[in-house]
């Protein structure tokens, strides 16, 4: 999908990427430089792809990095601890 694309699909659904960014707590210049492709970010692509109720590979066919990131069980915090404890015995 291409940003205007993004951008119409996003309205017919009631949503906006200014919305999508307050959502996210970041600026709404980095949904659209995500949408423009001048940006990478998998979180806000992801984000896009759960309001429009698609794949990600559907809306960035173009962006290999987004089509298979490793999601883990535990939080990051969580990881952290873990290794905190390993590397200190």
């Amino acid at each position: 999908m291409d940003y205007e694309t993004i951008k119409i699909e996003l309205s017919n659904k009631g949503y906006s990427m200014s919305m999508i960014a307050t959502a996210l707590k970041c600026s709404p210049v980095n949904i659209h430089q995500v949408c423009k492709r001048a940006n990478r970010s998998y979180r806000v692509a992801n984000a896009i792809a759960v309001v429009l109720d698609k794949e990600i590979k559907d809306i960035f066919p173009d962006v290999e990095s987004y089509h298979n990131v490793k999601v883990f069980d535990t939080s990051r915090e969580e990881r952290i601890a873990d290794l905190q404890q390993r590397l200190a015995s």
